[in-house]
């Protein structure tokens, strides 16, 4: 999954409910989406708003063959850092896993 499908899906799990946290320290400075300081449409908002150039993908420090997908937007010269994996569901559908949302630090 590249860029642009990633960007998609994340999007749309976003849009339809169907993502999850990942359990985590710091859990308030890590993922503002879990908290409730942003919410699930501002946070596609920001995926949208993503160029190819702010985007990478790597393996999960778990499991290597889960790929972890990294956007990381500037909006209003702010930098976000938000960070995300799938998990398939029935069918064909995917369930977005947040593992951070939050502004970068300088």
């Amino acid at each position: 999954m590249g860029f642009s499908e990633a960007k998609a899906v994340v999007v749309a799990a976003l849009h339809e409910g169907n993502f999850e946290h990942e359990a985590r320290d710091a859990l308030a400075e890590k993922n503002l989406l879990a908290v409730g300081d942003v919410d699930a449409n501002e946070v596609a908002a920001l995926v949208l708003k993503t160029r190819s150039e702010d985007y990478r993908e790597s393996p999960h420090h778990w499991d290597e063959s889960v790929m972890v997908h990294t956007f990381t937007p500037t909006v209003r010269e702010e930098r976000w850092y938000i960070k995300v994996y799938f998990v398939e569901t029935d069918g064909d559908d995917w369930k977005a896993m947040s593992i951070s949302v939050h502004r970068a630090r300088n």
